[in-house]
């Protein structure tokens, strides 16, 4: 036997591998797949298990990555981005550098002919480009939006802070600050503001008790439940 497979918390199954060529312990990360420790062939499996334990934080952040950017969709030639206000093409041309211009409707990242849009680093730029894109749209349609919903529905807030997060739509703090994700400009309308009224609901309600959800359900028409199984359709990352 030359592998032998262990449990790691948050990880799951860590297989380390003995190997006749290896020197010293080194980890190995692909995506899909379970981390692999490989150890020189007369080391113990334990000491290499002992050395994924020790890594575990790096481990777990790193395989993460990986897996995040198996899954990400790839932007293309064939697959360009709409947001709620604008929509991203990609096109290769006789350019030398990677440029961002308007177009109708949007925008155009320009690449060179060569480019690989397969390519992680290519995905990166192309995923600054619709952050930063993002960020602008939300920063001049969410205060005023918010602002309207609060008015209509008789709400009152303190601060609107909206950013880029990748765990949660939004949130209301306990002093009654509301924070927004960029990412609700890529939702339609409807289901942006079914995520505002919910942070606005907060201003009132600090749980998610019977009293929350009657209210929130009042405003959306009885809706609430249908509205959030359709928003956990959404990722939030790009």
């Amino acid at each position: 036997m030359n592998s032998k497979s262990y449990t790691l918390d948050d990880v799951g199954e860590v297989v380390v591998v003995k190997h006749y060529q290896a020197r010293r312990i080194t980890i190995k990360l692909k995506a899909g797949e379970p981390p692999k420790v490989v150890i020189p062939k007369l080391m113990p499996f334990d000491m290499g298990f002992r050395f994924a334990v020790e890594k575990h934080d790096w481990i777990a952040t790193h395989l993460q990555q990986i897996n995040a950017d198996a899954n990400r969709l790839v932007y293309n030639e064939e697959q360009p981005f709409s947001s709620r206000l604008h929509t991203v093409r990609f096109v290769r041309c006789n350019t030398r550098c990677v440029q961002a211009v308007r177009a109708e409707g949007g925008f155009e990242m320009r690449f060179p002919m060569d480019t690989d849009f397969g390519s992680i680093r290519v995905q990166r730029q192309i995923g600054a480009f619709l952050t930063e894109m993002l960020r602008h749209e939300a920063k001049h349609y969410l205060p005023d939006r918010v602002a309207q919903l609060a008015s209509a529905h008789g709400f009152s807030y303190n601060q609107l802070t909206v950013k880029n997060v990748h765990t949660r739509w939004g949130s209301c703090s306990a002093q009654n600050n509301i924070n927004l994700n960029i990412h609700l400009m890529r939702l339609p309308e409807y289901l942006s503001d079914f995520v505002i009224l919910h942070e606005l609901c907060h201003t009132v309600h600090k749980n998610h008790g019977p009293r929350f959800h009657a209210l929130l359900d009042s405003l959306v028409g009885g809706n609430e439940k249908r509205l959030d199984k359709e928003l956990n359709k959404y990722k939030i990352r790009l």
